[in-house]
Order: C-alpha cells, then sequence, then structure tokens
C-alpha cells in the first residue's frame, strides 16, 4: 500500500501499519496543541493533569474490556493491566476518536453502516471482511459466538437474532446480530453489525468499519478459548 497517498486515497478499513503509525503521530501532534480539558468533556473520558507544566496530561480510556492511558507528551497508549503499550490499531482508533468527538451525546438508536455519512467507498470491504466473516466463523456454532460476546462484556440485547452490544469507546457502540443457520430450513446464517446513532460524530466512516472489523478480531479470538460442554 503507498503510504504517500492522502487518507482520502484509501478506500479500505485495511489501512497498513506503516499508514496508521505515521497518521497516529501525526495526530498526537496536533492533540497536543488542542485544549486537553475540552476534549476529555467532549469525548467523556477522564483527564489527568501533568505534574510538571514542562509536559502535557493524560487521558484514561475503556476500550471494549481494556483500560488505557493516552500519554500525550509520550506518544503512547498504554494497557494500565499489563503497563504494555496498546496494538497499533488502538492506537490509531482511540486518537482518532480524540480528535474528531464533538460532544454529541451517546445515540440511542442504531444506524446501519451503509447509512452513515461517508461509508459508502467502504461498504463492499465491510460486508466482506465484517459480515460475512461473522457469518462463516459463527453461522454454525451461535454458543461460541455468545461466550466471545459475553468475554467482552457484550451486553445482551432483545433484538433480532442473538444479539450483543459493546460500548467500544465512551460514544461510540456496536450491536452484533446472528441468525444461526437452520439446515431443516435451509436457511443460510446471517449477521448484521451496525453502530450507535451519532457515532460518525466520534469516528468517521471509514474508522467506525475500523472498529467493527477489531470487533471480529477480538471474537474470534475469544471464540477460539471455548470448549464444547460435554454431553451427559
Amino acid at each position: 500500500m503507498d503510504c504517500s497517498l492522502g487518507m482520502s486515497g484509501y478506500h479500505t478499513i485495511r489501512l497498513s501499519d506503516d499508514f496508521m503509525i505515521a497518521e497516529t503521530k501525526r495526530t498526537f501532534a496536533e492533540l497536543s496543541q488542542r485544549n486537553l480539558e475540552d476534549i476529555a468533556r467532549k469525548c467523556a473520558v477522564a483527564y489527568i493533569p501533568p505534574r510538571e507544566p514542562s509536559v502535557k496530561g493524560r487521558f484514561i480510556i475503556t476500550v471494549f474490556n481494556r483500560t488505557y492511558s493516552v500519554e500525550i507528551s509520550e506518544e503512547r497508549i498504554v494497557d494500565l493491566l499489563t503497563d504494555k503499550p496498546a496494538s497499533i490499531d488502538i492506537h490509531y482508533i482511540v486518537i482518532k476518536y480524540l480528535i474528531t468527538g464533538d460532544g454529541t451525546p451517546l445515540g440511542t438508536r442504531w444506524i446501519n453502516y451503509r447509512d452513515i455519512v461517508g461509508a459508502a467507498p467502504y461498504v463492499k470491504e465491510f460486508e466482506e471482511l465484517v459480515l460475512r466473516r461473522l457469518v462463516k466463523r459463527f453461522g454454525n456454532v451461535v454458543d461460541a459466538y455468545e461466550y466471545a460476546c459475553k468475554i467482552l462484556n457484550g451486553k445482551k440485547e432483545k433484538l433480532g437474532g442473538v444479539s450483543f452490544s459493546f460500548l467500544i469507546l465512551p460514544r461510540v457502540r456496536i450491536l452484533c446480530q446472528l441468525w444461526a443457520a437452520e439446515r431443516q430450513e435451509y436457511m443460510p446464517a446471517v449477521a448484521n453489525v451496525s453502530f450507535s446513532m451519532y457515532s460518525d460524530r466520534f469516528l468517521p466512516a471509514r474508522e467506525l468499519g475500523m472498529a467493527a472489523l477489531l470487533l471480529v478480531d477480538m471474537l474470534e479470538k475469544g471464540a477460539s478459548k471455548y470448549t464444547q460442554p460435554e454431553r451427559r
């Protein structure tokens, strides 16, 4: 992937590590020039002021089921439980959230990805890498899907299919729905992933697609630990 292209040149939700690293560094620099307390208020994250005037403060933010420290001066994001740096994609998504968030309250309704402003170039890839992948992995093993959702602190919803919602960021929620395959009726499995209203006020369309892709990655990882209960 040619990272010399501007952001508009990428019509993919799978960005290269090099691009994410460069863009994260650029966004950290921009973030450091902003009013950090104002960002904390708009993005509903905790802000810890610095002890010394020569350095910047830090944010505390929860992503899925992990809590991170966003250290502005060091330009890094650290997992508070393990004290290890966050993955590249977590760095990228969190920093984009902080720079984009405009303070809009968390939406209570759901919106499909295709209906989000700016999502059109990414819809086909979203369907392939998120929806079809969910069907392929979990369409015939719903128990493993439920197990993985619970590991990520998913909230069971009374909606269509087997539905779980995830608070991926303080102002962004994802709803994941799975309808299992019905072999006797020859009905294939179906999946849908939607977002809380106003999510695009905190992450652009492409980055919302990336967040959904990250969710699928984490569900697959969680499901790998699932063991089928023994039949008696």
